[in-house]
């Protein structure tokens, strides 16, 4: 293959400002290649509707390094000299079931070609509807992975409906260095960049990825690469002369944890696969294009193989985006105001989150699990306990982030030191802006706008000539609904051992009275001791009489009621209990409060010798068609009988009140 040194001029970039465009100091080279990788894979996909998976393989291979230098006009001799005197590998990158690197090779005419973006172009901005990238310097990583040096390797379909093969190689090096393998032209300022390829006429210095299938298979034979064959088209972009020690970060945590993947590039590369991409690894419940059919070194990561907390990462991540409400996690609707077209309560998406136990995380034997803060690289950063994790992600399916401490976990309480509190945010893509500027039409546009080029973080941006802090918005949304529903839930189940404890010595020395207001929820079979308390005024009572948990887990209440003749109608309403007073399911459904479906409904209610005395009853429904009261009209005169009602509950830990209200005139409780 011929070289093309490119020369310095205006506006040109250098092989040193390449290499330092987007220079992350936060993630380690493997992470940063396994993000940038995959997603520019993932978006080849998108247009590619034969397949509904997207097959990325990222591994390692040897290279004979003087049959590959050999094709390497130029620099023969200097990659001999260099590397020829040990053995010498590559890492890989492989897709299929994507659209390859298409585009005309005129790229004086046809500038804009995938072909010409990723190998020839800098700071071109990927604008596929859908897509992860959207700065064009996330390729950059390629070049740090190794010498610099890159083959773009692809089989596509061409214009005229044929395949056709293209291979060309870059590579990109600080020009400053002493030992440059960029040969010097005389009274030339080095640019430190060049490509191989064939010339695109004669007279011309300039080259374009080379055709010859015959001899591209000769080159990735030298680079144990085979060809895509039969009906196969996709990229493999292979880095050579890697030096796997220099790749590898040892991480420090506040444990002592043996960390293996930070021994072995292979298997590092096998936890980022699963850190950066469990939502859309192995998940055929994807909602937003293809999954990930993700290997390393060839061999699929199965699901049966991920990592725990990787594994309820992807589960919650599907929780959040169908809204789905299961007794394993928390999913709750974050809604902002002002800022787009509807109002759902899940306008701006939703977020999931539990408190995971150790062994729920494989960390007891004899498995003996690394922490979840050791397999995302991160310190816990908590005095005591653990710090809460909080990941938000966008469509593409790539985690931008976890925090652990800042805006999106400011004023969360740690865990203990034997549970770990772990969400995932996921946008409602969709949303389309109330006041949309330019291409940022959407959540999914405006969180893409607002990613840095190494897509690590959101931050709110200006639009319309306005700063708007939709970002700030979803952070105080997601922080205060882990919060709340959290701080609700501990001070109930504090409050129910003090209850317990309450009726236990009021049996012993007092008399049975004001012990029978609430229900417990606990999921048991049985009866209690019949208890009563007295509610309302003199003529208007309502005493709970006992309570039986039935074997399906719901609660059967009896209650004695007594209503004046002057009362027209009543209503029995359950509530939640908390610390700072009873919660109704009208206020618990609220966005700006717990903001998921109210956790109890009555299933049925009886009045077994009261024939007459009532007339029509009026069921009451939340807004998530949760049945929390019962309206029912009296007739105009005294009543005094025995009911029940059922009761059932979908979370074990909180505690409910169950309340009578009269109305009418009489209606003096």
């Amino acid at each position: 293959m011929q070289i093309e040194i490119a020369e310095f001029g205006k506006m040109s970039q250098s092989g040193s400002s390449l290499l330092n465009l987007i220079q992350n100091n936060d993630l380690p080279i493997l992470d940063l290649l396994v993000r940038e990788a995959v997603q520019n894979s993932l978006d080849a996909g998108i247009t590619v509707k034969e397949h509904d998976s997207v097959f990325v393989d990222i591994g390692i291979k040897d290279i004979n390094v003087e049959g590959f230098s050999s094709y390497l006009e130029g620099v023969t001799d200097q990659i001999n000299k260099r590397f020829g005197s040990s053995p010498q590998k590559a890492i890989y990158i492989e897709d299929t079931h994507t659209s390859g690197l298409t585009g005309s090779l005129d790229f004086d005419h046809y500038p804009n070609s995938n072909i010409f973006k990723l190998i020839y172009g800098i700071s071109m901005a990927q604008e596929m509807q859908g897509a992860g990238g959207s700065w064009g310097l996330g390729k950059t990583v390629y070049f740090r992975v190794g010498i610099g040096m890159v083959v773009y390797y692809s089989r596509i379909l061409n214009e005229s409906g044929d395949f056709e093969q293209r291979l060309a190689v870059t590579l990109v090096e600080n020009e400053k260095l002493a030992e440059s393998i960029i040969p010097k032209t005389s009274n030339k300022f080095l640019s430190g960049i060049a490509w191989w390829g064939e010339r695109i006429s004669q007279n011309s210095k300039g080259t374009v990825p080379i055709t010859d299938d015959e001899k591209i298979h000769e080159i990735l034979e030298t680079l144990e690469m085979k060809p895509f064959t039969e009906e196969s088209v996709g990229t493999k972009i292979i880095i050579p002369f890697i030096d796997e020690q220099k790749l590898l970060i040892k991480h420090e945590t506040n444990e002592s944890e043996n960390k293996p993947w930070e021994n072995d590039v292979t298997e590092y590369i096998r936890i980022a696969m699963q850190r950066w991409y469990s939502p859309r690894l192995g998940n055929k419940k994807y909602k937003y294009g293809k999954y990930l059919d993700g290997h390393v070194n060839g061999k699929r990561l199965e699901k049966e193989e991920f990592l725990a907390v990787f594994l309820e990462f992807q589960l919650m991540y599907n929780a959040a985006v169908y809204g789905s409400q299961s007794d394993r996690y928390f999913v709750s609707d974050i809604q902002i105001r002002n800022y787009f077209e509807h109002t759902k309560v899940n306008n701006a998406g939703r977020v999931a989150f539990k408190k995971f136990s150790r062994k729920e995380l494989d960390m007891l034997a004899p498995i003996n699990g690394p922490t979840p803060f050791a397999l995302v690289n991160e310190k816990n950063t908590a005095v005591e306990g653990n710090a809460p994790l909080i990941a938000y992600v966008r469509k593409p399916g790539m985690i931008v982030s976890y925090e652990l401490e800042g805006e999106w976990s400011k004023g969360i309480s740690p865990t203990s030191e034997h549970e770990y509190l772990i969400a995932i945010f996921v946008p409602n893509s969709e949303t389309k802006l109330l006041h949309p500027d330019g291409n940022v039409i959407d959540l999914e546009g405006y969180l893409r706008k607002s990613e840095m080029a190494d897509h690590t973080s959101w931050s709110d941006i200006i639009l319309n000539n306005k700063p708007v802090d939709i970002v700030e918005k979803i952070r105080n949304q997601v922080r205060r609904k882990i919060k709340l529903s959290f701080e609700i839930k501990e001070e109930v189940k504090d409050k129910q051992v003090m209850n317990a404890l309450a009726r236990n010595v009021g049996k012993m020395l007092l008399p049975p009275t004001g012990f029978g207001r609430r229900a417990s929820s606990r999921n048991q079979a049985g009866t209690r001791p019949s208890v009563e308390k007295l509610q309302g005024s003199n003529d208007n009572k309502f005493k709970v009489l006992s309570q039986n948990y039935l074997s399906n887990g719901a609660i059967e209440v009896h209650f004695k009621m007594k209503l004046e003749k002057k009362v027209t109608a009543f209503t029995i309403e359950i509530f939640v209990a908390s610390e700072s007073g009873k919660i109704s399911a009208l206020e618990w459904e609220q966005v700006d409060s717990i903001g998921t479906p109210f956790p109890a409904r009555i299933t049925r209610i009886a009045f077994p010798e009261t024939i007459g005395s009532f007339g029509r009853s009026t069921a009451k429904k939340s807004a998530s068609k949760v049945l929390y009261a019962i309206h029912i009209e009296k007739k105009q005169l005294s009543v005094e009988c025995l009911g029940s009602v059922v009761i059932e509950c979908s979370d074990p830990h909180i505690q409910l009140e169950i309340l009578m209200r009269p109305e009418g005139s009489g209606s003096n409780g």
